[in-house]
């Protein structure tokens, strides 16, 4: 469903020229830019990405004309600040970048409700959602279902969606197709005829929401980590990729009879040179960082690479998988680990060389620290745990497990509920029995709060005093300064044997 992003040419103008961006030709024509699931406001390590260059970015296009500034979604968590702050430095920055508007991504809802009614509170840009609210079915305080907005002479009405999921009990999110056809309705009936959603969903609901209303005349998106754009017809549904690697540049203009729109996709790369308003936020969030974990140290030396990608590690076993199950294993003595991989944010391979204490604490980027809780549990419930991992709305994504202590075999192409294949063994050794009773070590979020889907009433004891719990970065800093005498590299592989591990197919949690 990807396609090559229309005008490249311009795209690359804009992101390399000194000079404005040449006129567009239309009349009246609506710009877009558009980031999505930007989780730091820094440059990345590879050198891509930084909301300070996706400033200048806006600022270059909003030479040719009015320009709306778009943020789809997750922002406020995870990330190795926000671990701390709560997305504070995330607001300051794009009220710095001068954002126009945002929707809910699903990870805001991580929050606690009185840090995220904060963080509304403290953007100078505007919050939409016409399906998520609070439980009792009022808006966030601040946040509006839909706003309208004068632009090049046309009345633009937007409106924000976000995926329905397991959030937390103060968040009621409704169905997104209904809530989205409600507000059509209400800005058609005010005679608004430029309709575009904002929305953190994924591309298959994007496309049938485009599908389902024709009167959307385009779907700025987020939720997915990769650039898309999806045509229906002559309307699109455009996504940048994740943390400022990409922004979309859209023109819009036309009416509901005949809709037209380019879209480029602008790599954000260093021939953008950073606006200074945004780069002081940025620098002074990274010198706060340091104050809080003190001067960055070497705990060991990678000498082999690590796969720790999203569309692996939500498929299979990973190098960084068994890393960590081994830690929270050794750490808590228990016989067997667990790890929903969502939980592991790190995205990208480790590659050989030294190993910060920071390269770790950034893998574990939740406000809860990752604090890993050990109870028993049969060797039934175990198997009940390790189905839901590789159920068909698991795998792929979030909720597909990594292990340690477990050894077993799964098959997709069966029935959900089926798809453990034989029996579940101990590491290198006998078949788990169902009456077998194991102390089982599992992160705070499937165990307590019914992460990514997870039921496990036996944690309910262990719940009780969570935040005394390790945190996973710490037990994996010991092991490796420890067992692993500061030499790091994948463990031999064999603890999952199935599926079908495909980086294309990039995880989106």
């Amino acid at each position: 469903m990807r396609r090559l992003p229309a005008l490249a040419a311009l795209g690359l103008m804009a992101a390399t020229a000194c000079a404005p961006l040449p006129k567009p030709q239309p009349a009246n024509p609506v710009r877009f830019v558009l980031v999505n699931d930007v989780y730091v406001a820094d440059t990345l390590a590879d050198g891509t990405g930084g909301l300070a260059r996706v400033a200048t970015l806006r600022d270059r296009i909003a030479l040719t004309g009015p320009t709306l500034f778009v943020l789809a979604g997750d922002v406020l968590s995870p990330s190795l600040l926000s671990k701390y702050y709560g997305g504070r430095q995330m607001v300051e920055a794009f009220n710095a970048a001068k954002l126009d508007y945002a929707t809910f991504g699903n990870h805001e809802f991580e929050l606690p409700r009185d840090t995220l009614v904060a963080r509304i509170a403290a953007s100078k840009f505007k919050w939409l959602s016409s399906n998520c609210t609070e439980a009792n079915g009022r808006p966030f305080p601040g946040a509006r279902s839909w706003d309208t907005v004068r632009v090049a002479g046309r009345t633009v009405g937007l409106f924000g969606l976000t995926l329905q999921g397991d959030y937390r009990s103060y968040v009621r999110c409704s169905d997104p197709d209904s809530a989205a056809h409600r507000v059509v309705d209400s800005l058609s009936a005010m005679g608004v005829t430029t309709i575009v959603a904002l929305t953190h969903q994924t591309v298959e609901a994007d496309v049938a929401l485009l599908r389902r209303e024709p009167r959307v005349a385009l779907v700025l998106g987020g939720h997915e980590h990769e650039h898309y754009d999806v045509t229906v017809g002559a309307r699109h549904v455009v996504k940048a990729d994740a943390d400022a690697r990409s922004a979309q540049f859209v023109t819009l203009w036309g009416d509901t009879t005949a809709w037209q729109e380019a879209v480029s996709l602008v790599p954000i790369t260093d021939r953008l040179p950073p606006d200074t308003a945004v780069r002081r936020v940025v620098d002074r969030w990274q010198d706060s960082l340091r104050a809080k974990l003190g001067p960055e140290r070497v705990v060991g030396t990678i000498t082999a690479p690590v796969e720790a990608r999203d569309a692996i590690q939500r498929r299979a076993e990973t190098g960084l998988g068994d890393l960590v199950t081994d830690a929270m294993r050794w750490g808590t003595k228990a016989d067997v680990a667990l790890l929903n991989s969502g939980t592991l944010r790190f995205d990208d391979v480790l590659r050989p060389g030294p190993l910060t204490n920071y390269q770790l604490e950034s893998i574990f980027l939740f406000a809860d620290g990752t604090r890993v809780l050990t109870f028993p549990l049969t060797g039934a419930r175990l198997r009940e745990l390790l189905e839901h991992g590789v159920a068909s709305g698991s795998y792929g994504k979030g909720p597909f497990l990594q292990v340690s202590g477990v050894e077993f075999a799964f098959d997709t192409a069966r029935a959900t509920g089926e798809r453990i294949v034989g029996a579940v063994h101990r590491a290198g050794g006998a078949p788990i029995r169902s009456t077998d009773t194991l102390t089982v070590a599992l992160p705070v979020y499937p165990a307590c709060e019914g992460g990514d889907g997870y039921r496990v009433p036996e944690a309910k004891p262990a719940c009780a005093t969570w935040e005394q719990a390790p945190r996973a970065a710490d037990l994996l800093i010991r092991y490796v300064e420890g067992p692993l005498g500061g030499q790091v590299a994948p463990p031999p592989a064999g603890r999952l044997r199935g599926g079908a591990p495909s980086p294309a197919a990039a995880g989106s949690h």
